[in-house]
């Protein structure tokens, strides 16, 4: 991208899509906000559903046993390196991250400025304590965490307002071609994986 390009689409923040069933996105929510800040920059939340994208573009990356064994052991490797000791493999896994992204949206909807400290909440129900993603419970007891009321978060999360916006965020998620979880758009630039903060903070730093 070229500097008269780049002007042309700055932003003030950064698209941070990520599924909820990734243990890189995990490891990388809890350091997008510093890297935002880093950056002069705010985050928008964009939890999306990998499934569809896999669909899409075909195969799953975890497929190939060799390919599996090694992202565990590597994910692992990089909680230790991160300070995260007690992290686990979620009940079930993989299974669908549908409950907390939608969950996540009535959040959006009702208290933006808890989106973030919502989707840590459930990460780690998730990759803490080994809850299954798809169990609504696990997502519900994270948002009663941060102080929502239970009967409400559960009825906001099946309003059809929410269904469509998780369903308009994976489908425009595959139009501006994210393809893994974490993934970073900032001014238009895509940075796939947490391990390209760096990268982000020197070109935008």
């Amino acid at each position: 991208m070229t500097p008269a390009t780049r002007s042309m689409t700055m932003t003030e923040s950064i698209d941070f899509y990520f599924d909820f069933a990734s243990p890189y996105g995990f490891l990388a929510c809890r350091k997008v906000g510093d890297l935002a800040s880093t950056v002069g920059r705010k985050v928008n939340w964009r939890p999306f559903l990998i499934g569809a994208v896999y669909k899409a573009h075909g195969g799953a990356p975890l497929a190939h046993p060799l390919k599996r064994d090694y992202v565990f052991k590597d994910v692992f490797r990089r909680a230790k390196i991160d300070g995260v000791e007690r992290m686990q493999t979620p009940a079930n896994f993989p299974a669908s991250s549908v409950p907390p992204s939608r969950l996540a949206y009535w959040v959006e909807r009702e208290a933006p400025e808890e989106m973030g400290a919502f989707v840590e909440a459930a990460y780690k129900a998730f990759w803490i304590d080994g809850r299954d993603t798809a169990d609504p419970n696990a997502a519900l007891e994270a948002a009663e965490s941060l102080g929502f009321d239970r009967d409400k978060a559960m009825a906001g999360a099946k309003c059809q307002a929410v269904k469509d916006r998780l369903r308009e965020v994976t489908e425009t998620a595959l139009e501006r071609g994210v393809f893994g979880s974490p993934f970073i758009l900032i001014d238009g630039d895509p940075f796939w994986g947490g391990d390209r903060f760096a990268d982000i903070e020197a070109l935008y730093g």
